[in-house]
């Protein structure tokens, strides 16, 4: 039987990050005890904060927003020279609220966090900042 550790991950993901942040809460000995580790920071092999492996930023998806919003801003200049007041009224107002809104599909797309992946297995590691006290076994 091997030691687990419990522990969290701040899911709190924000544009550009490329770090997954995690504390480690609890120590479950082979023996079935444990130790409460009060929040220790992981990081990975090198001793860095936290935990970088795959991440994804959606680009794809915000180029496709961005295509969008360009098609629908050409739809709306597209007119003839002829037209009426009436007619270009509502063309302007109908330009106007498709402009918008392809830069509000634009925008909430820019809102989307990566999505940060650690794959199993990944090497961790405990950053220990204070005294543990273990208990001895007996053996």
């Amino acid at each position: 039987m091997t030691t687990r550790i419990i522990g969290q991950y701040d899911d709190g993901v924000t544009f550009g990050q490329r770090r997954v942040l995690l504390v480690w809460n609890r120590l479950i000995l082979p023996g079935g005890g444990s130790i409460v580790l009060e929040r220790l920071p992981g990081a990975d092999a090198s001793g860095y904060a936290g935990l970088e492996d795959g991440v994804d930023y959606h680009w794809w998806d915000l180029m496709k927003a961005a295509g969008l919003s360009t098609l629908l801003a050409v739809g709306t200049e597209l007119a003839t020279s002829d037209e009426n007041r009436l007619i270009r009224a509502i063309r302007d107002g109908a330009q106007d609220t498709v402009n918008q809104a392809g830069q509000q599909i634009v925008q909430r797309q820019l809102q989307v966090a990566p999505t940060l992946t650690i794959r199993p297995g990944f090497p961790v590691r405990i950053i220990v900042t204070r005294d543990l006290v273990f208990k001895p076994t007996g053996g």
